[in-house]
């Protein structure tokens, strides 16, 4: 097979136009949850025209709808994530989240790697013990500041792993963020050997993460499972002894749910 690559890295059978369909998509948020066709057109950076196309397309399959003024998704798009959760299984993992959540009276979660980003795609929450850390199915963090970032990213070879985190620099979120390459290899090196990262601070003082991976019969990672707590709950000695066993132990059963259903 030819595979040509343009100056942008793009293959002889890359289709601007559906790439462009999935930009349209892409420009709706929680803080722009409607779009006025100009909008779109800025934030895509196409034409009015091509942006019009592409909206009345969207909204014909079902995927946008239109006020006369303004364009917003319909919950038709959630079609696209249940088709990527499903193929991986995790749709069938929540009942295993929501029983770790209640035996550790903390939030759990299962997330994937969407860098820079890590990527919430199931969630368990303990609701009388952490209000202010809801989060929602599909709400993402920074990876290298969360212990589901480090366990992502130790899953990666090492070239990969270093043109990631060579892309920008590294974002300081409180004084004890690893701001240098260096720093973030020594940390995700540990974490690939030690089969865990526990992160204390990083993302937020006082708050801290803890996280295992989830397998593969073949052994390759699927998601982090992940778990928080407020430094003046548990320290990260305590999520290391106490919360730590319950994490892997999940994991391991979560991985076998999987095994066995495919």
């Amino acid at each position: 097979m030819d595979d040509e690559r343009d100056a942008e890295g793009r293959g002889r059978d890359f289709v601007v136009a559906f790439a462009r369909g999935l930009d349209v998509i892409q420009a709706f948020g929680p803080e722009s949850p409607s779009l006025t066709l100009s909008e779109v057109a800025a934030r895509t950076g196409v034409d009015r025209a091509v942006a019009r196309r592409l909206l009345r397309t969207l909204a014909d399959l079902g995927f946008a709808r239109h006020d006369g003024k303004r364009f917003a998704l319909t919950p038709r798009v959630l079609r696209l994530a249940d088709s990527y959760l499903s193929t991986e299984g995790f749709d069938r993992l929540q009942p295993a989240l929501e029983a770790l959540s209640r035996q550790l009276s903390l939030n759990t979660s299962l997330t994937v790697l969407d860098y820079p980003e890590i990527v919430h795609v199931a969630r368990a929450e303990a609701r009388e013990r952490q209000p202010h850390v809801m989060l929602k199915t599909a709400a993402r963090m920074p990876a290298v500041a969360t212990a589901s970032g480090r366990v992502l990213l130790a899953a990666l070879p090492p070239p990969e792993l270093q043109a990631l985190l060579g892309r920008a620099p590294l974002p300081r979120f409180t004084a004890r963020s690893r701001t240098d390459i260096p720093a973030q290899l020594a940390a995700i090196a540990a974490c690939r050997e030690s089969g865990f990262a526990i992160v204390d601070g990083e993302l937020q003082e006082g708050f801290i993460s803890a996280a295992v991976p989830l397998r593969d019969g073949a052994g390759r990672i699927l998601a982090a499972l992940a778990t928080s707590s407020q430094a003046l709950e548990r320290s990260a000695e305590a999520m290391e002894r106490e919360v730590l066993p319950a994490l892997r132990e999940t994991a391991k059963e979560m991985g076998a749910s999987l095994r066995w259903s495919r």
